[in-house]
This record gives structure tokens, sequence and C-alpha cells, in this order.
């Protein structure tokens, strides 16, 4: 519950703030620069190295990662189609690509699979969030919003956009980290673990704050958007999810802890580092922040709508 009321706190105050002369226009790309570069990393360098540590490579890890990259090239492949079909711009076609394709499956996901199934979900979780949905979001996340953001795309113009992401060399350190130090010393980085905590702690209220700040409930703002948002909105929160439910369960006879999790992290709302990364590349920052706007408080409805309709 605490969770749910830090989410409409933050985008609350975004929204209001908007309207505070104390607050410049530029207020939303401040943050979101302060996320791209200081927590952003700083939550790899957290969380990326222990969940290497304790990770069993041996065992069915790649089950839950799998759903995560899955659905992010669904994505790719249906919005490009849906994009040339009814002429849209590469910036609209990208951004629905990033937010419908990458799920909340940390801030929102996490709290959201301890309440409706219990502490023993949370480690299934993380795995879908980081070695899944982050760094989906870090290597072809990072590519697909170069190739729709508008510049001219080449292979080195898209290996300098990714290898300038820093959460990406952040990823990197961590997973050089583990190679190296991992085993033989998997407390080395206790040390430092505890002030990055505290930076990758402002993730979630800046951007959220800046995703209100950037929301428009404007009548005229709905009514040009709302075929692209509907059609966003649809796919991450109803036929995403439901296609994997069939998926897991029916083709692949699923029906233990491990497809519990992975369908009902299927079903949540936008990643907000998704529409941050987004913005940050110049795609359409209204169809961004709707999606992330609209979807955080639908899915607290339909996740758990999912949760009793499939029987879980």
């Amino acid at each position: 519950m605490t969770n749910y009321i830090v989410i409409f706190i933050c985008l609350i105050a975004g929204i209001i703030c908007k309207h505070v002369r104390h607050f410049p226009k530029q207020t939303p790309q401040a943050f979101n620069s302060f996320i791209t570069y200081m927590s952003l990393p700083a939550l790899v360098f957290t969380q990326v190295p222990k969940l290497l540590v304790t990770m069993d490579f041996s065992g069915r890890w790649w089950l839950p990662v799998s759903m995560a990259w899955f659905c992010f090239i669904l994505s790719y492949f249906i919005f490009s189609f849906i994009g040339k079909k009814l002429n849209w711009k590469d910036t609209k076609t990208g951004a629905l690509i990033l937010t419908a394709g990458l799920g909340n499956t940390s801030f929102v996901g996490l709290p959201l699979l301890e309440s409706l199934i219990g502490k023993e979900a949370v480690p299934i979780g993380i795995l879908i969030d980081q070695p899944g949905s982050f760094l989906t979001l870090s290597t072809i996340g990072i590519i697909v919003a170069s190739m729709y953001s508008g510049a001219k795309v080449t292979p080195g113009f898209i290996a300098r956009r990714v290898f300038s992401f820093p959460p990406f060399w952040a990823l990197i350190i961590s997973v050089l980290w583990f190679i190296i130090f991992g085993h033989s010393h998997p407390n080395s980085l206790d040390g430092i673990i505890s002030p990055l905590e505290k930076i990758a702690g402002t993730l979630v209220p800046l951007a959220l704050f800046s995703v209100g700040y950037q929301l428009t409930f404007e009548l005229a703002v709905f009514k040009r958007r709302w075929v692209p948002l509907a059609l966003g909105l649809s796919f991450k929160l109803l036929i995403f999810p439901a296609f994997f439910a069939f998926f897991y369960m029916k083709v692949l006879g699923g029906s233990d802890l491990v497809t519990h999790v992975i369908v009902i992290e299927s079903a949540m709302a936008t990643m907000i580092t998704a529409a941050v990364v987004a913005n940050e590349f110049n795609l359409d920052s209204e169809i961004t922040n709707l999606m992330v706007g609209v979807s955080i408080p639908l899915s607290l409805i339909t996740v758990p709508l999912w949760n009793y309709f499939l029987g879980f």
C-alpha cells in the first residue's frame, strides 16, 4: 500500500508543480538527465552483482527472463506494422514500441507480486526485471530508440548511442565484476552498496514527478492522441498478458510458481525508465508520458483481475 501511495503522490506532485512558477519548463529534462546519469547506473550497481552471485545458472532462470525479451520483440513487430499502416511518424511508433513492450516489473511489479502471491515470488520477479526488462531496455531498447529518433541511423550511430548510455556501462562493469570477483569475493561491493542504494532510491520519485509534470489531461490532447494511447494500453494491459498466459500455461504446460509470476509480470504497466529513455531520444513525449501516467493506475486494478480470472 505504501508503494501505491508513493506512486500517486509523485505523479500528482508533478502535475501540481507544473503550474508553480518556481519550477522552470526545463524541470523534466533536468530530472531525466539525473536519472540517466546517476539513478539508473546506481540501481544497476546495487542490484545486478547481487543477482548474479545468487543466480542458479543450471536451473530454469532463463524462463522468466525470456518473457521480457519476447514481449519487446512482439511489440516491435506489431507497432512497426501498425505504424506503417496508419502512416504514423517514426517518433510515435518508437514511443509505443518502448512503452508497450517494456513493463514496470520492479517498482510496481515487485510490490504487487508480494501482495498477490507472497515473498517467494520476489526473486523470480527480480530475474524478470534485471536480466529481462532492464537488460532488454539497455540493449535492443536503445537500438530501437535510436532507429526511431529521427536521426540518421547507421551502425556507428547506434553503437555510439548504446555505449554512451551510462546504465549500459554500469551493466557491463557489474558483469565484469561478477566474472572477476563474484565467486571469490561475493561481498567485495558491500562498502559502496549503501550509498549507491540512496542514489538509486531517487529513480522512482524523480521519474514519476517528471512524468506527472509533463502529463496533460486536456480534452483536446486525449481527442488527438486517443487512438495510439488506446492501442498501447490495450496491448500492454490486456493483449500481451493474454498471449503469455496462453503461451506459458497452455503451450508450455506451466502451472507452477514460475509460470504464475511470469504471467502476472507480463500484465504490469509501462516501465517508467522506458519512458525516460524514449524522452531522452526525443520520441513522442505525449504518448510516452500518457502511457506511464494512465497505465500505472489502471494496472493496480487490471493486474489483480488477471490474477483472479486466471485462477491463481
